[in-house]
């Protein structure tokens, strides 16, 4: 089977530092509330942050390896 090779651009890392960046601030954000405020049971709240927590990651994950492969390739340039 042939590797499928990928080319991230510049702005597709931007894009995915800024998704990665509003994960970050929503998972503060959810740490910050008050679980009793607007009505929302306890367990959807840790349900939420459980899911932005694991989706942050991902993206710090990716963010990482394309800021790695990408240095890479300009220092071999």
């Amino acid at each position: 089977m042939k590797e499928l090779t990928l080319t991230i651009t510049h702005a597709d890392l931007v894009s995915l530092e800024h998704l990665r960046n509003v994960g970050h601030f929503v998972g503060e954000m959810l740490l910050l509330q008050d679980t009793a405020a607007a009505g929302h049971e306890p367990e959807q709240q840790l349900q939420l942050a459980s899911v932005i927590h694991l989706m942050t990651a991902r993206l710090d994950d990716v963010v990482e390896r394309c800021n790695q492969r990408w240095l890479n390739e300009e220092i071999r340039a």
